[in-house]
């Protein structure tokens, strides 16, 4: 006789304290050639690289996440307003640059400012994350077991029965990715005006969860 089982899936759910404030770039220019989109994107990074290294920190934090240079076109009309295609004209640079940063409000505050003065048409995301989101993960694993062990043993005693040994651990392991949207800040004069106290900003505690399927053996007294 096969034995009885009772399968469970727990959930577990912690908060985390962020300690990088990551600080997104995006560049999105119009041009007349690709040579002059390309030679801007490149000026772009070497900036990039410049206000990092005059702040003391090392160039290579900034990582260039999206560079893109395609065809722009426009919609053509007849004289009674009526689409009749597309026309190409110039191309569009599309650019992002992603910066991992200590959570400091005086840096990132440098940062966007020098962002808003040497890199045109800017345009900056603030969000916080985690450096190392392994042991996190490791905890939230642990109390998602632990949740199905729990409810299992509330199943079980409603039954008139007991919970056993666990006889199978199922983990569809999910890309567990953390991160809280703090500012927005929509083009170059805006950066230049920023402050540091307007960057004065408490991330939120961040809160990570992932599931746990698991099998129990059911003993019945």
């Amino acid at each position: 006789m096969s034995k009885a089982t009772i399968k469970v899936q727990g959930k577990g759910a912690i908060h985390v304290v962020p300690d990088v404030t990551r600080v997104e770039v995006t560049i999105e220019q119009w041009f007349a050639n690709h040579s002059a989109a390309y030679a801007q994107a490149k000026e772009n990074s070497s900036w990039m690289v410049k206000i990092l290294e005059f702040n003391k920190k090392p160039g290579k934090l900034a990582k260039t996440v999206r560079f893109d240079i395609e065809d722009y076109t426009e919609n053509l009309y007849d004289d009674d307003d009526n689409y009749i295609g597309k026309k190409k004209n110039g191309f569009m640079l599309d650019q992002r640059i992603k910066i991992d940063l200590p959570v400091d409000n005086v840096l990132v505050n440098n940062i966007v400012k020098g962002v808003g003065k040497f890199i045109p048409n800017a345009q900056i995301k603030i969000g916080y994350t985690l450096q190392d989101e392994r042991p996190s993960q490791m905890k939230m694993l642990a109390r998602a077991v632990s949740d199905a062990r729990d409810k299992a043993q509330v199943m079980a005693e409603a039954v008139g029965c007991k919970v056993g040994k666990v006889l199978d651990v199922e983990y569809g392991y999910s890309n567990v990715h953390v991160y809280s949207q703090a500012r927005n800040i929509h083009s170059n004069s805006e950066a230049k005006a920023s402050t540091a106290s307007s960057l004065d900003i408490t991330p939120e505690d961040l809160v990570m969860s992932d599931t746990a399927q698991v099998t129990f053996e059911l003993i019945n007294p």
